[in-house]
């Protein structure tokens, strides 16, 4: 019979068996930490939605959110913890909302601009606002984001009525507009929320097409774009009251409001029209705006994934007569891409 051989640790082995030991609890204690580590604060704003909506409805008078009423967020196809949820207006983060107005509209000449200060006025002091133009294919910036709203009383009238007629100021194509603001959005900050106000027939005009003629604005692609960006469009319906034009028809204006639709619903925003009809006044359509943004909130969530990657979003709400309702697809991290 073979002997049973025992095995003698010398001190310094016990020792080394022991701190080998040691270090597999520690590592497995902290695992689940690291793992939480690596995922990335991200921003969404989000607001209730009644569950059953008309195809293209993106607004509706509904009481704020609250986190009770999240019951499970998905980044990627991966659950994400909520870590936060305030209030967009009167919150603790900041909202940069650019107001872009057509360069070819004769906005301002019927006490517009009165609706839009008192507008300005209204909102709190987290929102910071600029001021800019479509103007042929892009968004002229004429004042930066600022929370002095005396400076954007002044930017207002820089473009004057004069210009405005001069056919060199065409606007060319507000989403090519909308689609350069993403690209080139100013003093961004991934801690503050961005946003668009603007003033379109959304219509694309060309010459070989008459003043009616749509070209392709690719409105999916500046969807695609603004989200990328962390931008929430509200593109609001105007027209000048002209005489009767047969290159500008019902069809072409009504056409022009669809394409609202669609840049609204994937991105998180909402489409401020009273029909096919311009406003007479701003005001009404400023004040739904105003209860939009009152009514959203800001949720934080940790999501797992590379900072800067665009990726899809699925939040279910623990309500049966709700829908919460956001963009289709988040930046994680809230940063912009490379240009």
């Amino acid at each position: 019979m073979t002997p049973i051989r025992t095995l003698h640790l010398q001190p310094k082995s016990r020792l080394w068996l022991i701190a080998a030991a040691g270090a597999v609890l520690v590592f497995s204690a902290l695992a689940p930490d690291a793992a939480v580590a690596q995922a990335t604060p991200t921003f969404v704003v989000v607001r209730a939605m009644p569950a059953k909506t008309k195809k293209g409805e993106t607004f509706a008078t509904l009481p704020p959110l609250l986190k009770s009423d999240v019951a499970e967020v998905k980044i990627g196809g991966k659950h994400a913890e909520v870590t936060d949820f305030v209030p967009l207006l009167k919150g603790p983060h900041g909202l940069q909302l650019m107001v872009l107005l057509d360069s070819m509209e004769m906005i301002g000449v019927n006490g517009q601009f009165d609706d839009l200060n008192k507008f300005f006025r209204d909102l709190p002091p987290n929102v910071e606002i600029g001021l800019g133009y479509l103007l042929q294919g892009n968004a002229k910036i004429a004042q930066g984001f600022t929370t002095d709203r005396s400076l954007l009383a002044k930017a207002e009238h820089l473009q004057t009525r004069e210009e405005a007629a001069n056919p060199k100021n065409d606007n060319g194509n507000p989403y090519s507009c909308l689609r350069q603001l993403a690209a080139h959005w100013p003093d961004p900050d991934p801690n503050k929320m961005r946003a668009v106000l603007v003033f379109t027939d959304g219509i694309i005009r060309g010459n070989s097409q008459g003043q009616n003629g749509q070209l392709n604005p690719d409105v999916a692609g500046t969807s695609d774009a603004l989200q990328r960006a962390g931008i929430v469009p509200y593109p609001f319906f105007y027209m000048d009251p002209i005489t009767p034009d047969p290159n500008r028809s019902e069809g072409g204006q009504l056409e022009g409001q669809e394409y609202f639709s669609e840049l609204s619903a994937a991105s998180g925003g909402a489409a401020l029209d009273e029909g096919m009809f311009a406003p007479s006044t701003f005001g009404p359509l400023l004040n739904k705006l105003y209860t939009i943004l009152d009514s959203e909130a800001v949720m934080t969530v940790a999501a797992n994934g590379k900072p800067g990657k665009l990726t899809t979003l699925d939040i279910k709400s623990t309500r049966d007569d709700i829908k919460i309702f956001g963009p289709d697809q988040v930046m994680i991290g809230n940063v912009l891409g490379k240009k």
